[in-house]
């Protein structure tokens, strides 16, 4: 485990040379790069938990933010990893429980207008538990695209989204057998947060993400929902989206 820590702490080193040296090529074209790898497999523990970074032709500010965020979520799950393993070997040499633990990415867009792309966090111990993170860039301004921005200031936007959401899990509670969990039902849905998760997809519609367990039970995953450019073209930009 001492291995696998420092080892760590040296990909995040060479991560902030690299994110500089990323920053500061300002390459043509997006991508996701994989920095490095932190492994252990003991017993009934194991991880596999990436270190990503982001090259492409945004701002050196932006990008070396959204690097220095990646890089904190893999420390971050390193930690909490070991932390985990060591507890269960704290009085024994036989561990008690389970753990499994991944850190990964998936690019969800990369076309001519926009590149998005998803960092995933899942456990396995007993139960299950998957998180996500999307990020979406503008590719022609090389900025990091908040939902806000795609709609008119003081626009509801959240309730424009929230009520096609609605639309949607009623659709499927009622036609695909599915358990979404609704307001006014004790803990269901109601309405998006004003910073949801979100990416643009091909398409140049919105796609509305949750974690596992958060609006349905855990057998449904991270469900998503795109939202049909016409539910919000009153105050959507035409010519970000499309």
């Amino acid at each position: 485990m001492i291995h696998a820590a420092k080892k760590a702490a040296a990909l995040s080193a060479a991560a902030l040379i690299c994110f500089a040296g990323a920053a500061a090529a300002e390459e043509a074209a997006f991508s996701l790069h994989t920095l490095g790898v932190y492994r252990s497999d003991l017993h009934d523990f194991s991880a596999e938990i990436a270190t990503f970074y982001i090259s492409g032709p945004a701002s050196g500010r932006v990008i070396g933010a959204l690097n220095a965020e990646l890089a904190a979520l893999a420390r971050r799950a390193v930690k909490e990893y070991e932390q985990e393993v060591s507890s269960a070997f704290k009085d024994s040499s036989r561990p008690h429980g389970h753990l499994a633990v991944t850190l990964g990415s998936a690019v969800k867009t990369d076309n001519d207008k926009f590149f998005a792309f998803d960092i995933f966090r899942t456990e396995a111990a007993g139960s299950s538990s998957e998180n996500h993170r999307f990020y979406c860039f503008d590719k022609k301004s090389g900025s990091l695209i908040e939902l806000k921005d795609l709609f008119s200031p003081g626009y509801d936007y959240v309730g424009e989204i929230s009520g096609s959401v609605k639309k949607q899990m009623r659709a499927a509670n009622k036609s695909e057998d599915a358990h979404y969990q609704i307001a006014p039902e004790p803990g269901g849905f109601d309405a998006i947060r004003p910073d949801h998760n979100f990416y643009i997809n091909g398409s140049g519609n919105i796609v509305i993400c949750f974690d596992k367990y958060e609006v349905a039970p855990g057998a449904f995953g991270s469900p998503e929902f795109e939202i049909p450019y016409d539910a919000g073209n009153r105050s959507l930009s035409k010519q970000q989206l499309r």
